[in-house]
């Protein structure tokens, strides 16, 4: 059993001191020399999920300047995901705007629910899921796309952007938040 100053976790449950044991289906288990640091329970559409933050000693440093032998630089963008110093260029697979009409169609039968509901809430449920999918999706697209330029480079130079104060943009928002995280 694993056991922190709030929280316990035996491989089949959680036992928290707020809302008792709480059985859990668990996706990857901890493994051995790991050590829980913290945990966080976050409710989504689709649930409840609990995120453990571990900690291992084996952990490798990270790589000295003299010894980096490739090195990129990226430009974010609207147009395209990404494009690197060598001109490679991530083409940006739009998520949101695919699924806007399918999005439009849900919030339309919202409104004609009355509010507050058991039906306005599964019609809310089914937004809130549909708005889940994209983001799950839009998460998917960045890891793997992190994932083969991390296998590729010692080092990756990025631009320092901030999201928010560009979206404030309305002509360009939906854009912005469709390439962002």
């Amino acid at each position: 059993m694993i056991r922190s100053s709030v929280i316990k976790f035996d491989g089949k449950q959680i036992i928290t001191t707020r809302f008792g044991a709480i059985p859990v289906i668990v996706h990857r288990p901890i493994p051995d020399g790991f050590v829980i640091k913290t945990a966080t329970i976050t409710k989504k559409a689709d649930g409840y999920y609990v995120s453990f933050s571990l900690e291992d000693k084996s952990v490798p440093s990270l790589i000295s300047t003299e010894n980096i032998k490739t090195a990129i630089g990226i430009d974010v963008g609207l147009k395209e995901f990404l494009t690197t110093n060598t001109g490679e260029t991530v083409s940006v697979p739009k998520f949101y705007r695919k699924s806007q009409s399918n999005l439009a169609r849900k919030q339309k039968k919202v409104s004609r629910k009355e509010i507050g509901s058991n039906n306005w809430r599964v019609a809310q449920n089914r937004i809130a899921r549909l708005h889940q999918h994209i983001a799950r999706q839009r998460e998917d697209f960045h890891y793997k796309t992190a994932h083969k330029l991390v296998k590729e480079y010692d080092m990756i130079a990025v631009e320092n952007l901030n999201i928010r104060g560009l979206a404030k943009n309305t002509k360009l928002s939906k854009s912005i938040y469709d390439v962002g995280k």
